[in-house]
C-alpha cells in the first residue's frame, strides 16, 4: 500500500480506517502534509465477538492507534458513542468529527402494506450478525409475518443459515441474491419492515449505527432494530419502529408481533420523512467542512 500511495501527489492523506493509519502517517511526514484518520468502527473492538482477535488483535490495533492518533489534523468517526470513547482511550483534546454512513437522497414512494408482510434484512451475511438467532424466532411470528434474507456471504454461512431456515420455517423464509448497490434502496422499498438483530455484545455494537439503518429509512421502511444505543436515540426520535431488547428469539418475535399495519404504515410514513434529513446530501457538509479546515489551518 505505502509503495503504491507513495508515486502519487496528494494534499492531504486519509486513513481509511486502522489499517492504513500507519501509512498515511509516513506519508504525511515524508511529504509535510496532514493526513486524516477515518475510524469506520470502534477499532479495538472491531472483532471483539472472537476471543483470538481480542487476544491477539485488538492489543496491537491499539497500540497502532495511539502512536499515530494524536499527529492526524482530523480525526473521525461514524457515530457520537464510538467517538467519545475514542477520545477516552487516547486522551484526545476535543471528540473525533462524526460523520455518520448515511446514503445519498433516493426517496422512495410509500408503498402499504398488503396481506402479507415482508420483513427484510438486507446486508452481508455474517455468523456475528444475529441471524442464526433471527431464523429461529420466526415460528413464532404471526402467520402474516415473512422473512426475506438478501445479502452476499460465505458459501458456508449462506448455506448453513439456508438449512437452519429449512428446519425453523420453509415457508416462511426467502433468500435473495445480493443486488447492485445502486439498486438496494429500490429493492428494499418492496418490503414493510427492515429489520437489524445485532447482538449487543461489545462497544464496536452498543454504539454502532451502520449504513443498513439509514437504507432502510431511505427505502421507506418501518424499522426493527437492536438496542444500539445510537439506533434507538434515532428510532425514538423520528418515531421508526421498535427496538430489539435482547438478543432471544423471543425478544425478536415480540418486537416484530408488536407491529400491525396500521402501524408499520405510519412508521414507514416517519421514515420517508427522516430520510430527507438523513441523507448524505446533509452529512457530507460535515466531511467538507474538515477538509476545509485542512486547507486553511494547518
Amino acid at each position: 500500500m505505502y509503495d503504491a500511495a507513495s508515486v502519487l501527489d496528494a494534499d492531504v492523506f486519509v486513513a481509511n480506517d486502522w489499517l492504513t493509519l500507519p501509512i498515511a502517517s509516513r506519508l504525511a511526514a515524508e511529504r509535510g502534509k496532514p493526513y486524516l484518520y477515518d475510524s469506520h468502527e470502534y477499532a479495538v473492538e472491531e472483532g471483539a465477538d472472537r476471543r483470538l482477535w481480542r487476544l491477539l488483535v485488538s492489543p496491537y490495533v491499539r497500540a497502532m492507534e495511539a502512536r499515530h492518533i494524536h499527529g492526524a489534523a482530523v480525526v473521525m468517526t461514524v457515530a457520537d458513542g464510538i467517538a467519545r470513547l475514542m477520545r477516552r482511550d487516547h486522551g484526545l483534546l476535543v471528540d473525533p468529527v462524526v460523520v455518520r454512513n448515511v446514503v445519498p437522497s433516493n426517496l422512495q414512494p410509500f408503498r402499504p402494506c398488503g396481506a402479507v408482510i415482508d420483513v427484510l434484512y438486507q446486508g452481508l451475511l455474517r455468523a456475528d450478525r444475529g441471524l442464526d438467532t433471527l431464523i429461529r424466532s420466526v415460528p413464532a411470528w404471526r402467520p402474516e409475518f415473512r422473512l426475506r434474507i438478501r445479502g452476499p456471504g460465505e458459501p458456508a454461512v449462506v448455506e448453513r443459515l439456508k438449512i437452519q431456515a429449512m428446519a425453523a420455517a420453509p415457508d416462511r423464509i426467502v433468500f435473495d441474491p445480493p443486488v447492485s448497490p445502486l439498486d438496494m434502496i429500490a429493492a428494499a422499498n418492496r418490503s414493510d419492515l427492515g429489520i437489524h438483530p445485532i447482538p449487543p455484545t461489545s462497544n464496536q455494537t452498543r454504539y454502532c449505527l451502520p449504513n443498513k439503518f439509514f437504507e432502510y429509512a431511505m427505502a421507506g421502511l418501518a424499522l426493527c432494530v437492536s438496542d444500539s444505543v445510537e439506533m434507538s436515540a434515532l428510532m425514538r426520535l423520528h418515531g421508526l419502529g421498535e427496538v430489539i431488547t435482547a438478543d432471544t428469539t423471543e425478544a425478536i418475535a415480540r418486537a416484530v408481533n408488536s407491529f400491525d399495519r396500521d402501524r408499520i404504515d405510519a412508521c414507514k410514513r416517519n421514515a420517508i420523512e427522516a430520510a430527507r434529513q438523513l441523507s448524505w446530501e446533509r452529512e457530507s457538509v460535515k466531511l467538507v467542512m474538515a477538509f476545509e479546515q485542512l486547507r486553511t489551518g494547518y
